[in-house]
């Protein structure tokens, strides 16, 4: 039968409910279109044809919220004697006039339909042919030929044995991730009444259990609806100094939220008043236990790991993101923070994780860190510093670096920190009021006898044995060769 000819208008085929569908997925209608809709649409190419292409359009519903990387909605093309010619894998992307795009998304809601289109190839156009459109996943598909009158039992395409399948069974799914998830968490602080937290997997994880780990983000944000368009517009190697390539090779899920100032950023601790102090410290202190409600509620949702988080901040939200590891630093592995400018007093509970502080040597708070990174090393902290020569309050690509290689080094010591933790009895639930060592050596082997050490005033590496030509006070251990490599821009 040659369709193009027995076809003469924009039919719609099957409108009654398919013969052989699965309980899950279901395709509720399928159009062939041999001449322009009403809705004028083009196909997303680089030179867009001049000659309309008949396409079919497909309505597809799923009774239950799934993500759409887990299933599949193809068309294979069979000659008239039933011999399969070829398959289309994917959906096409059509825009229509007003510039809406078609295309498969995201995510599919339970029991609202969705449109997806598929371009008749040139091949098949002046061909005499039959389809069939399947939609489904490994465990159960619905399928539907073109035109309806062929006989779907007649033709042999690889989804076959799971079309049908588990009619009226539950077949046991990890809960779907949005690709952003979002979750409001009230403080019951009027200087930041709430904080709405951001999770991003990686692109294609569904199941959040499978994640490596967390990178926690403050991110510098006018509003929330700023971090939002940021997190479902980027993809990985763009933006946000290859964290996002980072979190997606190691994966990591992120999570982020907004930085707020609530507390002088051109001060330190040191620089104010007990009372100012004080009222900073309560108003804090609601706001980090906020943060941690809002994420022990998303780590028992989706499965995350509970601790050993990467923190990263830059800026106003470097103020932020260090504060909040020194309130609660059960939370955290380790910490990057660039160009603060103020910091909070260091506390001794958080020696446990492994910092990394850089800034400028222009910076308006330079001073202020080098009191910070030497009172750190007095309570024994794990902490890598630099300044770069000439940088003043702004991003640089050595703290980009270097930043990204003490990361890839704190995952690598997660486990002994683990063992460490264990054989002080430390645990997430009592460490924060545990009884602190007052020892002022680092926990970790590699920071108490590091391989390398930075000089921080001259900018230069020696190796261990030679770590007497460096005074002291000026002295940064650099516990691995990459590190230390990327310390000193090499």
């Amino acid at each position: 039968m040659n369709i193009n000819k027995a076809i003469h208008f924009a039919a719609v085929l099957a409108l009654a409910a398919p013969a052989a569908a699965a309980d899950l997925f279901c395709i509720q209608k399928i159009e062939y279109h041999q001449r322009p809709p009403r809705v004028p649409m083009t196909l997303e190419a680089k030179k867009p044809p001049k000659a309309f292409i008949p396409f079919l359009e497909v309505r597809i519903v799923a009774r239950e919220k799934v993500r759409t990387d887990s299933l599949f909605v193809r068309v294979h093309f069979f000659d008239e004697k039933g011999q399969h010619v070829l398959t289309l894998v994917k959906p096409s992307v059509v825009t229509q006039m007003n510039g809406q795009k078609y295309t498969m998304p995201v995510f599919l809601n339970a029991s609202k339909a969705e449109t997806v289109f598929f371009t008749i190839p040139a091949k098949m156009r002046s061909a005499k042919w039959q389809a069939v459109v399947v939609f489904g996943d490994e465990y159960q598909a619905a399928a539907r030929t073109v035109p309806e009158t062929t006989v779907l039992e007649s033709l042999d395409y690889p989804e076959k044995r799971v079309v049908g399948a588990m009619m009226g069974r539950l077949v046991e799914r990890p809960m779907a991730m949005d690709p952003v998830i979002e979750h409001v968490v009230r403080t019951e602080n009027p200087k930041q009444p709430q904080i709405t937290l951001f999770l991003r997997p990686p692109i294609g994880m569904q199941d959040a259990t499978k994640a490596n780990g967390v990178l926690a983000m403050c991110l510098l944000a006018g509003n929330v609806a700023e971090i939002r368009r940021k997190l479902q517009s980027i993809e990985p190697g763009q933006e946000m100094k290859g964290l996002l390539q980072f979190a997606e090779r190691n994966k990591l899920v992120i999570l982020c939220w907004g930085s707020r100032s609530l507390w002088n950023p051109r001060k330190s601790w040191d620089e104010q008043k007990r009372s100012v102090n004080r009222e900073m410290d309560d108003t804090f202190d609601d706001v980090s236990r906020a943060w941690a409600r809002g994420v022990e509620y998303l780590t028992r949702r989706y499965g995350l790991p509970s601790k050993d988080f990467l923190l990263w901040g830059i800026s106003g939200s470097a103020q932020y993101a260090c504060r909040l590891a020194l309130r609660k630093p059960e939370y955290f592995l380790a910490v990057h923070v660039h160009v603060p400018s103020s910091f909070d007093k260091p506390t001794r509970e958080a020696n446990r994780v492994l910092w990394c502080l850089t800034t400028g040597e222009l910076e308006a708070g330079y001073e202020r860190s080098k009191r910070f990174y030497a009172e750190c090393k007095t309570l024994g902290y794990p902490i890598v510093y630099k300044a770069i020569a000439g940088l003043g309050h702004g991003g640089h690509p050595v703290a980009d670096k270097l930043g990204l290689e003490f990361f890839s080094y704190a995952l690598s010591v997660r486990d002994q920190r683990d063992a460490d933790s264990k054989r002080i009895g430390r645990t997430i639930a009592v460490w924060p009021s545990h009884t602190v060592s007052s020892s002022s050596e680092p926990w970790l082997t590699s920071f108490r006898s590091p391989p390398f050490v930075g000089d921080i005033i001259n900018q230069e590496v020696f190796p261990v044995e030679q770590q007497a030509m460096v005074p002291s006070e000026f002295r940064v251990p650099l516990p691995s060769k990459a590190i230390a490599q990327a310390w000193v821009n090499r």
